[in-house]
């Protein structure tokens, strides 16, 4: 099997399973409702001279509760998983997380040795909740 169309199917069918997740999840308002908004910064550290932008997710309470993101890498499988650092977000005094995930997803041009992507994702979660008040003055 040609390794290209391999990874190119398993991306096709990530992004198939990740649409039809976030489809099924429940919206913001009804998972938490106390949560006027989460913000999601993504910052992204590579070895290689390619790293990713910067990515600056804002969830508002109609948006669904889904909380996975695939790699940034169009020639990867891998995906961050950040529901773990909403919860600790939404359970932190500050209300918020941080931490470092690392995707070990395959790119197409590792396929052979099967080498793990290995971008490491430096995050970021901020829940502000209806209660706080940002603007007291």
């Amino acid at each position: 099997m040609n390794p290209a169309r391999f990874s190119a199917a398993a991306r096709q069918e990530r992004t198939e399973r990740l649409r039809r997740d976030r489809a099924a999840a429940q919206a913001l308002r009804v998972a938490f409702p106390a949560v006027q908004h989460l913000r999601l910064e993504l910052k992204f550290e590579s070895t290689t001279s390619s790293t990713p932008t910067l990515q600056s997710h804002v969830l508002h309470p109609p948006a669904r509760a889904f909380f996975e993101f695939p790699c940034p890498y169009a020639d990867c499988d891998g995906q961050f998983d950040l529901t773990s650092a909403v919860k600790a977000a939404l359970a932190d005094p500050a209300h918020q997380a941080t931490g470092v995930l690392e995707c070990s997803g395959l790119r197409v041009r590792d396929y052979a040795s099967k080498r793990p992507c290995q971008l490491h994702l430096l995050y970021t979660v901020t829940a502000t909740y209806h209660s706080d008040t940002e603007h007291a003055g």
